[in-house]
């Protein structure tokens, strides 16, 4: 302890007079961040409660404290000397009444509100930014915010006259779970309090969970084959540029939307197709392997890498095909059958 004590007076007083209930926000946005990055903690069950308590409750307490830096409660000294706060008044007699912006129980109702409103607005702030909406996204932006709405509270409420600063009321609170929970007047009123404070938690847990958890719908990997257009733009043009010796410039495009991060097999091959029937359902007379790309992407992002094509093949029905296989691995003859996923052009390889 008296370590301890020695540590804490090493610190910066500015940083000694947090109060304490906002040194406990930031602690909980940084166990959240331990549990979303930390390669051990994230795999335990610590990640449930801290979520839960991250999404549904601190970024709105937060903002209500920023908000509101007085005291919540209306204070009156009784004739033994303490008010109703279970704290010592220097005057028993004198009657003082603080503002009352907002109640106890107004603030806890509020904050969980009020993170209703953040969570989504932030997913949404995502949306439309170039960062993709990842459980690491949302993780990072939130306790940005968090902190930032604790930093303005703490300031804040040292801009308040001692008296009227608000202080976690833990006696209170600890005098009102005692008579909710053996006062018999008062249980019923508690069920009511209880049904309903579980019925707001359930609605926000819900907004939450469908912003921050990840989509376990379709997943797909999207494969494009461009060429360069001019001034910066890009085409799905089937007739690719070329330089007059046969060489095609074109940019292969990956975006991984398989919910994970995929290490990724590209082999550009050349056909040469059998002239008579439908092209596309031909058969593969001859095969040459052109290049290979090893590119390792996390879900959301997208690989693009432009190059040159040269094919070798000649004849009336020469295609160049990119074989993706995700995972990495490729079978000894790479086809449009086993590939995971493929794109392909037609060529002009005529001896003409």
């Amino acid at each position: 302890m008296a370590v301890f004590s020695s540590l804490w007076r090493l610190l910066p007083r500015s940083v000694r007079e947090v109060p304490a209930d906002l040194v406990a926000v930031v602690g909980v946005v940084v166990a959240t961040n331990l549990a979303v990055f930390a390669p051990v903690v994230r795999d335990t069950r610590l990640r449930v409660p801290l979520g839960l308590a991250f999404v549904l409750f601190v970024p709105g307490y937060a903002f209500v404290a920023a908000l509101f830096p007085e005291r919540g409660t209306r204070s009156v000294a009784g004739a033994d000397g303490t008010n109703d706060g279970g704290e010592f008044e220097t005057d028993p007699f004198r009657r003082r009444v603080l503002a009352d912006p907002i109640t106890d129980a107004g603030r806890v109702v509020l904050s969980v509100a009020s993170s209703v409103a953040i969570v989504p607005l932030l997913g949404l702030a995502i949306h439309f930014s170039p960062v993709a909406i990842r459980l690491q996204s949302i993780a990072v932006v939130l306790s940005a915010v968090t902190v930032a709405l604790a930093v303005v509270a703490t300031v804040r409420r040292r801009s308040v006259p001692l008296e009227s600063r608000f202080r976690t009321p833990y006696r209170r609170w600890v005098a009102s779970a005692r008579t909710a929970l053996f006062d018999a007047d008062s249980r019923a009123e508690t069920a009511l309090t209880v049904l309903a404070a579980t019925t707001l938690v359930l609605a926000v847990g819900g907004v939450g969970y469908a912003v921050t958890a990840p989509q376990h719908g379709e997943t797909f990997t999207e494969v494009s084959v461009l060429t360069d257009a001019g001034d910066g733009e890009r085409t799905a043009d089937v007739s690719p540029s070329s330089d007059g010796n046969g060489s095609e410039s074109v940019i292969v495009t990956l975006e991984n939307n398989e919910r994970r991060t995929v290490s990724y097999a590209v082999v550009a091959v050349e056909q040469r197709i059998a002239s008579d029937g439908d092209p596309d359902n031909a058969t593969v007379l001859e095969q040459n392997e052109l290049r290979r790309f090893e590119p390792r992407l996390a879900h959301g992002e997208t690989w693009s890498h432009a190059h040159d094509v040269e094919p070798t093949l000649t004849g009336d029905a020469v295609r160049v095909a990119w074989l993706v296989y995700a995972g990495g691995d490729v079978p000894a003859t790479p086809s449009l059958e086993n590939a995971d996923y493929s794109a392909h052009r037609w060529v002009n390889a005529s001896t003409e």
